[in-house]
């Protein structure tokens, strides 16, 4: 499992990436390990949850089996969405910056063209200032993830 094609990984730099991005999860402690076997094994225990739960008549929400690239592209997509409401101060040794209303707000007259309407109606900054947040929370995490593989070997 740890070569990545059980995942669907169909490059050394694919798993890179993905075991770079475990690893902010680990170091967010949103899991123990950055490694594909555990993994696996987070995958089988939802599954088997969902089986019991169906089993014993109750409601699953999603889907009923994950099979391992799903359920890998739903930690990695979930863990991306934690970094960007994490509330710790670092996250292994990169700082939690803040962001500023300035940066946001940057960002807002920047991008302009992410925030008009199909009749070149606008949505003012203060309606998506929570959304921009978010957005360069993703920046900072993408930026993170780039960090990380240039410090490893390729393929590595």
């Amino acid at each position: 499992m740890t070569d990545g094609g059980f995942y669907g990984l169909t490059s050394k730099e694919e798993v890179s990436e993905v075991l770079a991005r475990l690893q902010i999860a680990a170091w967010m402690n949103l899991i123990p390990t950055p490694d594909l076997e555990a993994v696996d094994e987070r995958r089988r225990r939802k599954n088997a949850e969902a089986e019991k739960a169906l089993s014993e008549g109750g409601i699953v929400y999603g889907p009923v089996y994950y099979t391992p690239s799903m359920y890998l592209q739903y930690e990695l997509t979930q863990f991306k969405l934690d970094y960007t409401v994490f509330k710790g101060e670092q996250v292994g040794r990169y700082p939690y910056r803040e962001i500023t209303e300035e940066k946001k707000r940057a960002f807002y007259n920047e991008n302009r063209d992410l925030f008009t309407r199909y009749n070149r109606d606008s949505f003012g900054y203060r309606e998506v200032s929570t959304i921009i947040e978010k957005r360069l929370r993703e920046q900072e995490y993408e930026n993170i993830i780039r960090d990380l593989l240039r410090e490893c070997p390729k393929g590595k």
